[in-house]
């Protein structure tokens, strides 16, 4: 079967040809932003978990993106085709939404999911500070029996007179 290319084909060539365009650039995008993960994430079994798990959705989105870029054109240049088998037309046009709808599911869970990672990254990271903090404090009451920190901002420890 030959392609047509006329009025009536070329938009579905065209918007075709975009999301195979945008499923290649993602699908690079994923790939280039999953080697370049740092090695100390890399060491880290939480951040390396699920930078494999976002790759692999993020990838499943684009060779979805691209089996759609394909199909759209395919089922218009088959309009004859389905027209002699309206049922091959509905599995067509059904298989196009389901790939559509579970695209954005994967995109929906992996934004979930990055912030729900994010979220606990920044927990810990806000339980380290306050551990880090902790210990300065101590250093510095131990120094001179009480802190001479100007970055805490306590100044309650000062009198009018200077320092107790």
């Amino acid at each position: 079967m030959p392609i047509r290319i006329d009025a009536t084909t070329l938009p579905a060539l065209i918007f075709g040809s975009v999301l195979l365009v945008l499923a290649i650039i993602s699908a690079v995008a994923a790939s280039r932003t999953r080697k370049s993960l740092d090695p100390a994430s890399e060491a880290d079994d939480s951040a390396r978990l699920h930078a494999n798990r976002q790759y692999r959705r993020r990838l499943q989105v684009s060779a979805m993106l691209g089996i759609v870029g394909i199909l759209i054109p395919l089922g218009d240049q088959m309009d004859k085709f389905f027209l002699a088998r309206p049922g091959l037309f509905l599995v067509w046009l059904c298989s196009i939404f389901v790939l559509v709808i579970w695209m954005v599911l994967m995109a929906l869970g992996d934004w979930l999911s990055t912030f729900a990672y994010s979220a606990i990254e920044r927990s810990h990271l806000r339980h380290q500070r306050s551990e880090l903090e902790e210990e300065i404090r101590r250093y510095h009451a131990s120094r001179n029996g009480h802190s001479h920190s100007i970055d805490d901002g306590d100044d309650s420890h000062y009198t009018s007179q200077g320092p107790e």
